[in-house]
């Protein structure tokens, strides 16, 4: 009896690996499946810290940035004050080619017909 008794331990053993070997090449896809997952997990999260470094070393060079802009307007609106008078100056000189423009086509009708050069 102990000899059957170890025979069917034996048997029953078997088949549980057998079973086992068939589950484990049944999940064998799944598990490179699974693999693969991983493994674009991992490049992404490489991918990821990559983007944190661009974005850290963009925002440590926004306080450069800013200074030089409010450093820009300062300039720009000292220049404006500047070109102010000279604006006034072209102005005044636009109207004065106006009135000798007025008086040439005056002159040029009421003399002999030939505007002169």
């Amino acid at each position: 009896m102990l000899p059957q008794f170890a025979s069917n331990a034996v048997r029953s053993a078997l088949r549980l690996l057998d079973g086992a070997e068939h589950d484990l090449e049944q999940h064998a896809p799944g598990e490179e499946r699974l693999r693969e997952a991983v493994d674009a997990l991992h490049r992404a999260a490489d991918s990821l810290d990559r983007h944190v470094e661009v974005l850290e070393g963009l925002a440590a060079s926004l306080p450069a940035l800013t200074d030089a802009v409010a450093r820009l307007s300062e300039q720009l609106t000292e220049l404006i004050g500047l070109a102010a008078p000279l604006e006034a100056a072209e102005r005044e000189l636009s109207g004065l080619g106006q009135l000798f423009h007025r008086r040439a086509r005056r002159s040029g009708a009421a003399g002999d017909g030939d505007p002169k050069p």
